[in-house]
């Protein structure tokens, strides 16, 4: 019911995404497709490190503001 009502509700010309109700109607008219990529632990931790400073930062920044 509320997917249904977003579909007409939450329009609008200047949006960029369909409404919620329409997107999720959209996905699941779709067939199932297999992931192009797969993450591996491996990769995984790359991009966890990789991230670590960023993460420290934006903690800090919350922490100020809190």
């Amino acid at each position: 019911m509320e997917r249904q009502l977003t579909v007409r509700e939450d329009t609008s010309l200047f949006a960029t995404h369909p409404p919620t109700g329409l997107r999720h109607r959209m996905l699941g008219a779709r067939p199932w497709q297999d992931p192009a990529v797969t993450l591996t632990e491996e990769r995984a931790a790359r991009i966890d490190a990789e991230r670590a400073g960023h993460y420290e930062r934006a903690g800090r920044a919350l922490s100020w503001n809190a």
